[in-house]
């Protein structure tokens, strides 16, 4: 028999540390807590006995779900109901109560000026999972609302970070499931809204990804996630969505037309908290497209992004290495 569990005060009591990223929940009474990286179990028997009523609070309609939690006072989760060899789990993701700032983050000021500045074309923001993707994108569209203004319209799967928005700038913020079917309805619907962004939580089936690039050829600016590893291997990544058979000339023609900027992002140990490291491509410089770059995307050349990363260090790109280097050189991440 189920008894009733204290599910607020255990989320509160176990997120509350500085640097914790996840936790995850056991019916077998387990729990899993990973703090700046590193991951500690230990057997909470409660949890076993309480399990029904704990999933219940959170509302589950099936297994496989990843919804939003909400306590009394407001504090927020991602939590997604999985099953294992071992039984049932909740992984849970604490959520910002508002979008974190920029500096927080270390993003480079050359990509924040670029950004802030973009009226058009394609944004892709990438990396592993958990690496902070959604966090970033939240952190650029809040510094765009409250230097440049604007409509933002933003697709999210479940929607994390609330965004107040301002005097000059209005957020509509889009769950799949309770207020559009897929990504690509929500896209097209967002094309008749009147936005001057648009934001995508993550490309991850064709529809969404030939809706995306459809969006930014348009007109307007469109700010995507998708999972890759390293910044010259997103567009391909993203065409790989696009066209499995990475045979369409006419899609690599398009990207190459309308993408702006590639932002890859990766958490590595610091002395105090995950930190994150960032390689950033660029094509433009200034007001001129940078057709070197529109070529390597059109040819496919992917190898030869990552020499003109290196070349367009003075306009603000960075290999995720160099960008280490200076981490290490800031004391933030030690030299090992």
């Amino acid at each position: 028999m189920s008894v009733q569990f204290p599910l607020s005060a255990l989320l509160l009591e176990l997120c509350a540390s500085e640097g914790t990223s996840d936790v995850t929940l056991l019916s077998d009474g387990r729990v899993a807590v990973r703090r700046n990286g590193r991951l500690v179990v230990k057997d909470m028997p409660g949890i076993r006995a309480g399990w029904d009523s704990l999933l219940a609070e959170m509302a589950f309609a099936q297994e496989g779900q990843t919804l939003v939690y909400a306590d009394a006072e407001a504090r927020r989760y991602r939590v997604t109901l999985a099953r294992s060899s071992s039984g049932q789990s909740v992984a849970i993701r604490p959520l910002p109560v508002s979008a974190r700032s920029c500096d927080e983050l270390l993003l480079p000021g050359s990509i924040l000026d670029f950004f802030v500045g973009l009226r058009s074309g394609l944004v892709l923001v990438a990396g592993p999972t958990g690496s902070g993707k959604s966090t970033t994108i939240a952190s650029l569209l809040d510094l765009r609302g409250k230097r440049a203004g604007g409509k933002y319209v933003t697709l999210e799967d479940p929607v994390e970070c609330l965004h107040a928005g301002g005097p000059n700038a209005l957020f509509e913020q889009r769950e799949l499931g309770s207020c559009v079917r897929s990504y690509a309805e929500g896209l097209k619907q967002a094309l008749h809204m009147n936005p001057d962004v648009i934001a995508v939580q993550e490309v991850r089936e064709q529809a969404a990804a030939e809706t995306t690039l459809a969006a930014a050829l348009s007109g307007h600016l469109v700010v995507a996630s998708l999972h890759a590893f390293s910044a010259p291997t997103v567009p391909q990544r993203f065409l790989s969505i696009l066209d499995p058979s990475m045979e369409d000339a006419g899609a690599r023609d398009a990207l190459a037309s309308c993408l702006e900027a590639v932002l890859v992002q990766r958490l590595v140990p610091g002395f105090e908290r995950m930190v994150p490291v960032f390689e950033i491509m660029l094509f433009r410089d200034g007001r001129e497209r940078i057709r070197s770059m529109e070529r390597l995307v059109r040819n496919g050349n992917w190898a030869g992004l990552r020499q003109e990363i290196e070349i367009g260090a003075r306009l603000g790109m960075t290999l995720w290495e160099d960008n280490l280097r200076l981490r290490i050189a800031e004391g933030l991440v030690p030299a090992s």
